[in-house]
Formats: structure tokens, C-alpha cells, sequence
């Protein structure tokens, strides 16, 4: 076993831009879009980057408990302070405009918010939470991160491909149990429950950690492995092939592909996308993943994520948002639909890249600062 030194790879910013560019095209878009799978997909494509950033990391803390006999409770700790640095600031600033201007209903949700349970209440509740909706990936997110780092720093490495079966297997397994035992009707209604359930999201950080295995303990074969751009080729037809078997099914969300099979191959797909990114051979996006602007809108990208519906919000718009305050002040152009949704995506475009890049300036680059404070 060999130590692996830190590697920060730059072209996976310009993934996290792809993740983030879907989501803004399905929030967005909503009048224009008729994609309207690729939300849930830039949501997938950043569970599994994240269960491979995340899997990669603890397994070079796991390797120095085991070589140097480091303490396992110091790794964790730290390894949730670096995360807290990274997540906590901007996520509390939003909730403090949130209660500083009463949005959303904040008043009645800030304890889902501020501990992390958005899912649950739209779980239990069996509704979204108007500019507060997008909050239930990053609360499955840190659900994750809580309990996942024991299993890699406490398994012994011969253990950790049961581990990733057995996440796959919960993940599928949630999602084929809802579809199941649920009646076809609160398929239908209550569809939110299988999809911001966490354990319903766990083969896609299973997929990321099995692809942090293979770049971490089976380097050598995972740089020579010849047919990764066929697996994408694949992944991408296969998921448009499952997209289309979902779309003509008598019900929109109470059948197995959209269950069940849909969010798995969004994963192969981001398996595969991810996969060629890190390797040291060249592909034909490799290019576009490093130009400039690319990587800067990635770097940004979770506070893109995390403000853009304060911004603007399709279905909650009045009262609660940038665009909705703003618009009175804007030219009237009198444009059709599609001129109109694209002029406003420019605008709410445009707000948003300004507001997360004073927000990465002033607050989460000189806070990211301090993580190796401990």
C-alpha cells in the first residue's frame, strides 16, 4: 500500500459547470424546456462527482490511520470541519436573507432548513418549499457526509467493495420497494418521496466511491482501461433510451423507469464523464472542461446552485425573488414566450454569476483559507 499525494483536478470544475448549467436550464426554462429531466440530472452528476471527491479523500485519511496509526476520531473531525468551512457559510447566509425577509414561509420551515431536513418535511408533507426546494439535494448531501466517513475509516480496505455493493444495492433497492409497494396513485402524487429520500440517492455516491476505489488502489488499471468512451456512448443511449420509455408511459411518474431506472443511468452516465476526466489520456472534451470561463463558472458553481432560485424561481417568483423586485425597473419589450424566457434566463443569468462571484471573493475563498487550521 502506497501513500497518494493531494491532486487537485482542475477539469472536474468544468463537470460541476455542466451540473449546474442543467439545473438553471430546468428551473429556468420551464416554459421553453421540454427536457425536463435535466435538473435531476445535473443533481445526480454532482451526487456521484461528490461520492468520488468525497470516497477519494477518506480513503488517503483511512491509509495513514492504518500506515502511521493516526486516530480515526481526529480524521473525522477533520474531515467534518473542512466540510463545514466549505458548506455552512454561504448555506446560512441564505437562510439569514430568508429571515431577514420572511421568504418562502421561512418562519415555518427555518428548522427543516438550519438542521438539514428540507427532504423530510417534503417527504412527510408530500410538497415542495416554494425558493427553498433545491435545498433537499444538499441536505441528502450532508446526511451523507455524516455517516459515511466511519465506514471507510473503520472497514478494512478487503471490505470496501461489499460497501459499494451494498450502496448500490439500498440505493436501487429504496426505489424498486416504493415502486413496488406504493399504489400507482401515490406513485403519482407523492412521487417526491423516492426521489429527495437519502437512502434512495446512495447507488449514486456508491458509483462515485466505486470510481474513487478504482483511481485510488487500481491506479494502473484504471488509466489503462481502453473502453471508457464506449461506456459513455452507452450510458448516454441507454438513458435516453429509459428517458423516452418513462415519457410514453400512461402515468408521468408512477412507472419503473422513472423510479427506478432513470437516476441509476444518470449515474453510469456521470460514472463515465467523471471517469475521463481524471484520466491522464485525452478525450475530445477534456479541452472545453479547462477552458477559462469553464472552470471558473464550476468553481462557483455551489453558490450558483445555492442562490438561484433567490434570484429567480419559475413557480415562487412574487415577492420572494431578485427577478421580481427587479423586473418593474427593467424594459418593457413586449416579446413573445421564447424571446421572453430567454431574455429573463439572461438577466437571472447574469445576477446570479455576479452574486456568487462576490460571494466566492469575499466569503468562501478567504474561508477556505482556515481548513488546514486543524
Amino acid at each position: 500500500m502506497t501513500e497518494h499525494k493531494s491532486v487537485y483536478f482542475e477539469q472536474l470544475n468544468g463537470i460541476r459547470f455542466i451540473a449546474v448549467l442543467l439545473v438553471l436550464f430546468d428551473h429556468w426554462l420551464i416554459p421553453i424546456n421540454p427536457f425536463s429531466f435535466l435538473g435531476h440530472l445535473g443533481v445526480v452528476i454532482f451526487f456521484v462527482l461528490s461520492g468520488f471527491l468525497i470516497t477519494r479523500i477518506l480513503f488517503q485519511n483511512a491509509d495513514d490511520c492504518r500506515l502511521n496509526h493516526s486516530s480515526v476520531f481526529v480524521k473525522i473531525v477533520r474531515f467534518m470541519y473542512r466540510r463545514s468551512l466549505r458548506i455552512f457559510p454561504i448555506y446560512f447566509l441564505l437562510l439569514l436573507i430568508g429571515a431577514l425577509f420572511s421568504l418562502s414561509n421561512f418562519r415555518n420551515l427555518w428548522p427543516y432548513l438550519v438542521f438539514y431536513l428540507p427532504n423530510f418535511y417534503i417527504m412527510s408533507k408530500g410538497t415542495w418549499l416554494g425558493i427553498w426546494d433545491h435545498l433537499w439535494s444538499l441536505a441528502v448531501e450532508e446526511q451523507y457526509y455524516l455517516i459515511f466517513p466511519y465506514f471507510i475509516l473503520l472497514l478494512a480496505p478487503r471490505r470496501y467493495s461489499l460497501l459499494f455493493i451494498l450502496m448500490l444495492l439500498i440505493g436501487l433497492g429504496t426505489r424498486l420497494g416504493f415502486y413496488a409497494l406504493a399504489n400507482p396513485a401515490i406513485q403519482e402524487q407523492n412521487w417526491m418521496w423516492w426521489y429527495v429520500n437519502p437512502f434512495a440517492a446512495l447507488d449514486c455516491f456508491g458509483l462515485g466511491g466505486v470510481l474513487a476505489y478504482l483511481f485510488h488502489y487500481k491506479s494502473s488499471y484504471f488509466h489503462s482501461f481502453k473502453y471508457l468512451q464506449v461506456g459513455l456512448f452507452v450510458s448516454v443511449l441507454t438513458y435516453i433510451i429509459i428517458l423516452n420509455l418513462a415519457k410514453f408511459s400512461p402515468l408521468s411518474h408512477a412507472n419503473i423507469y422513472s423510479i427506478v431506472f432513470e437516476r441509476f443511468a444518470g449515474a453510469l452516465l456521470a460514472f463515465f464523464l467523471i471517469a475521463l476526466s481524471i484520466r491522464k489520456e485525452p478525450w475530445f472534451l477534456r479541452s472545453f472542461l479547462q477552458v477559462k470561463w469553464v472552470s471558473y463558472l464550476g468553481q462557483i458553481s455551489y453558490g450558483i446552485y445555492l442562490y438561484h432560485n433567490l434570484v429567480m424561481n419559475y413557480y415562487h417568483d412574487k415577492g420572494n425573488t431578485i427577478w421580481y423586485y427587479l423586473n418593474s425597473h427593467l424594459p418593457d419589450f413586449h416579446l413573445e414566450l421564447v424571446n421572453f424566457t430567454l431574455y429573463k434566463f439572461f438577466i437571472s443569468a447574469v445576477l446570479v454569476i455576479g452574486l456568487s462571484s462576490l460571494s466566492w471573493f469575499l466569503i468562501e475563498k478567504p474561508i477556505n483559507k482556515y481548513k488546514n487550521r486543524i
